[in-house]
């Protein structure tokens, strides 16, 4: 158990179907503002408490990325309890139950803001939805390695994903002062104008600069395919 490659050997050998489940893996955030020991003695005192203590098998990889921008832990764990010198013949079902993820959810965010009071920092995490939290905004997608991978390597210069973070973030920024707007007539903001239609010229800017930018874009992509097929050259 305490080799990985035999453990998962041993996993893998002990399913009949070609398709079963051989593990569960959880991925947890941690703060970047914590040390690599800190972060990987939380995530390690936290599987103890709850995926240990319950019979589960676990291996734990803390992971940096070059950036340092999203520190993380894997997690994978066994679908079965050891029984003996094997595996036990049933999964445990309770391991299944969605009130088990939420506590799962729940005991992290309290394990890490502990690490967090513990290094002195003022940060703190919060497990629950903005909807939980009462909190009107549309949540950011996530961006993904494969997206970040597209980008850094050049393969798409402005891949979907980030496009849609950003169209999420302006619709926030809408939703804010619309919601300003109902409530005060205009939108106060210190340095970009004292009245809704101070920002809102900032805004449509924004939006202007943004517009250009994809028709630029879109126009150097019809010319390159163009090109490719020998057509005639179009003039820019």
């Amino acid at each position: 158990m305490h080799d990985p490659g035999q453990l998962w050997n041993k996993v893998e050998a002990g399913e009949k179907r070609k398709d079963a489940q051989l593990a569960r893996e959880f991925i947890l955030a941690v703060p970047k503002e914590l040390s690599a020991e800190a972060q990987f003695q939380t995530a390690l005192d936290w599987a103890k408490k709850e995926l240990v203590a319950s019979g589960m098998i676990t291996e734990i990889s803390l992971h940096h990325s070059k950036t340092g921008k999203n520190p993380h832990v894997h997690v994978l764990c066994t679908m079965r309890k050891l029984d003996g010198e094997n595996f036990s013949a049933k999964k445990p079902r309770e391991w299944n139950d969605v009130k088990l993820l939420l506590h799962q959810r729940e005991s992290w965010a309290d394990a890490v803001n502990a690490a967090l009071e513990k290094a002195g920092r003022p940060e703190r995490v919060d497990h629950r939805s903005l909807k939980d939290r009462g909190i009107d905004q549309i949540p950011q997608p996530k961006i993904g390695k494969e997206a970040t991978a597209m980008k850094r390597k050049g393969i798409l210069s402005d891949p979907g994903r980030f496009k849609a973070v950003r169209e999420v973030k302006m619709m926030n920024e809408v939703k804010a002062m619309m919601r300003a707007v109902l409530k005060r007539g205009e939108v106060a903001q210190v340095g970009m104008g004292d009245t809704w239609w101070e920002k809102s010229i900032t805004f449509m800017s924004r939006i202007r600069e943004q517009a250009a930018t994809v028709v630029k874009n879109s126009w150097r992509k019809l010319v390159d395919n163009s090109r490719q097929k020998d057509g005639p050259e179009i003039e820019m």
